[in-house]
């Protein structure tokens, strides 16, 4: 390289050093060093067994790859649960019964993934039975509020719950529970019977031919209101 320097003309290596200068001012150096915009899928950063339910990349969306990681602001809210439906595994449930009230069970749905996601049924699929039965067929399925609409899902914050309220006994019958023990719960109809969770009754509960069950809500105050509005065959 050095025996070629030597021999362009000294008005060439003064033109390209003047070029040289215009570069430098010109700002090309930024644009090069801007980071890519090359975005991430979100169905990449669903947490929990990474199924690819309610998948679904948002290709028309700018937001980049730090946007979209789990924790991130666009993983956080309600259209992004709208669009991701949760997974069993990022899932637990339980039902315990109300102190208030000895016939009445919270239904709590805890999400433990670090992104929103969606139950794509607006109550758990509940049904009242005999822990020691095989057969479920004569398994009481509760009534539920009638006339459903709105969202396509129940959003589900990471580390927040939802509840639903059951009801054994709405109208105070006071009478026996027919042998049922146990209440089965599925947190979304959508998922396998395999992810039915069984709950003890309390010892002495009363169960009646038609219980209520309420829709999802964020406070269990909400759910007992929903739950009085049940009026509808679940089964």
């Amino acid at each position: 390289m050095t025996v070629h320097l030597r021999t362009i003309p000294l008005v060439l290596v003064a033109a390209g050093a003047a070029l040289t200068l215009t570069a430098c001012g010109g700002g090309s150096d930024n644009d090069a060093a801007a980071p890519s915009s090359v975005g991430m899928s979100p169905a990449t950063t669903n947490p929990g067994s990474g199924s690819s339910k309610g998948g679904g990349s948002s290709s028309g969306s700018p937001t980049g790859a730090a946007a979209t990681k789990p924790g991130g602001k666009e993983t956080t809210g309600d259209s992004y649960a709208y669009k991701h439906l949760c997974t069993a595994e990022q899932l637990s449930v339980s039902a315990k019964s109300l102190g208030s009230s000895p016939n009445q069970y919270v239904i709590s749905v805890t999400n433990h993934g670090k992104a929103a996601c969606g139950l794509s049924s607006y109550y758990p699929r509940v049904d009242l039975g005999s822990k020691n039965s095989a057969d479920r067929s004569h398994d009481i399925h509760p009534l539920v509020p009638g006339g459903l609409g709105g969202a396509p899902t129940v959003p589900v914050h990471a580390g927040r719950t939802v509840y639903a309220v059951l009801d054994t006994d709405p109208h105070g019958a006071k009478g026996s529970n027919g042998g049922f023990d146990e209440i089965n719960v599925l947190a979304d109809k959508s998922f396998p019977n395999a992810d039915t969770h069984n709950f003890p009754l309390a010892y002495g509960a009363i169960v009646v031919r038609h219980p209520k069950l309420g829709l999802y809500r964020s406070s269990v105050g909400d759910a007992v209101a929903s739950m009085r509005t049940a009026n509808t065959s679940d089964s």
